[in-house]
């Protein structure tokens, strides 16, 4: 075991020196460490001293190479359809799950969202942990019941890792790392995970924690061929568009960065406290998340789901302006398209008790 990881040792050696390395290096080093690192020595010392010097673009990059060792998500949707919004987590401020909900929302306008799922670590709940709770177990989904879902629904959590037997080790060393030793410190993986989509998808949202990566993230995507990525950054640390505060936005395409600045007027909407948006925990994500989708709540946390809809219509063409983004966003959400999405999903993978027992929870029956 030693001689398959010597090579990635080596690599590692540079990076704790200060050294950035380059795309196909870090490729390597990844993939000997997914497959042959059994103890998590490896994985942790090369995440550490990589965040630690700070990740390029390149050494991302590579990371999002090892995804070739996993499955093909191959539904029959043309591939203007098909986004994800998704993005680093980790962020200071804990919300509800706000990129789940408005991924029901883009789902209820046309849009196959192929959202990709993990368990919470920074925060108290993951998009994973939603669906778990409503009855969905990501463990047992196959390629083929995903593809049927992305089909039929427009919309289905990804847990890649679990659908790929050649990254079972990856899931192993994170939960070894992050579960079992209890180390929830932020590392490349929190950065670009869920940058490669195992879909051929070109335009999506990517929430950011931290403002230094918006020019890292931008150049990472377009190196990986995105005709248009909105990567964003909310005022005080949250991975989202704001509804308290300005946004920031990097807006990539093959051409350019663009970088500018959103407040909550360009929505259209009321401006927030930032109090009034922040997790009430984790049963009381799960029972805002059901009164949001079933249109029993308004006020700023659905605000918050809104403008990150509207900010994911425009990356998909669906609208011009943010506010016209917002403006479609509600209408789906009042007129009960969005959780027709959910109840659609539900009935095709999930377990129709446990939902039902959130939606008693939550009083969204009446």
């Amino acid at each position: 075991m030693v001689e398959e990881l010597k090579n990635a040792t080596q690599i590692i050696a540079k990076v704790v020196e200060g050294e950035n390395i380059t795309a196909e290096e870090s490729e390597k080093a990844f993939t000997d460490i997914f497959i042959h690192d059994q103890e998590g020595y490896h994985y942790l010392a090369f995440c550490t001293a990589l965040h630690t010097k700070g990740e390029t673009p390149d050494e991302l990059l590579g990371l999002c190479r090892t995804g070739k060792l996993g499955v093909r998500i191959e539904p029959k949707v043309k591939a203007d359809k098909i986004t994800d919004l998704s993005g680093t987590g980790g962020g200071k401020i804990k919300t509800i799950n706000v990129s789940t909900l408005a991924s029901f929302i883009v789902a209820a306008a046309g849009f196959t969202v192929a959202k990709q799922a993990m368990f919470g670590i920074t925060s108290p709940t993951g998009s994973a942990d939603v669906f778990k709770e409503f009855g969905i177990n990501i463990f047992s989904l196959t390629k083929e019941k995903v593809e049927e879902a992305l089909e039929k629904t427009g919309i289905c959590p990804i847990f890649f890792s679990a659908l790929s037997p050649n990254l079972s080790n990856r899931s192993k060393l994170v939960r070894l790392v992050y579960g079992e030793k209890g180390l929830s410190i932020k590392s490349p993986l929190h950065i670009a995970a869920f940058a490669y989509s195992p879909t051929n998808l070109k335009r999506r949202i990517y929430g950011c924690y931290s403002e230094k990566y918006l020019n890292v993230l931008g150049e990472l995507f377009q190196k990986l061929g995105n005709e248009r990525t909105l990567v964003i950054y909310g005022e005080g640390g949250l991975p989202e568009v704001s509804n308290f505060g300005k946004t920031l936005i990097m807006e990539q395409t093959q051409k350019e960065l663009r970088r500018y600045e959103l407040n909550p007027k360009d929505f259209g909407i009321k401006k927030s406290k930032i109090e009034e948006i922040l997790t009430g925990g984790r049963e009381q994500n799960f029972i805002d998340f059901l009164r949001i989708i079933y249109g029993k709540e308004n006020g700023p946390k659905k605000d918050l789901v809104l403008v990150n809809a509207s900010v994911a219509f425009y990356t998909l063409g669906k609208v011009r302006t943010f506010k016209e983004g917002t403006t479609l966003a509600k209408q789906i959400l009042d007129e009960g398209r969005a959780s027709h999405v959910l109840e659609s999903l539900l009935k095709l993978v999930g377990n129709g008790e446990a939902h039902s027992d959130w939606k008693n929870k939550a009083k969204v029956n009446k």
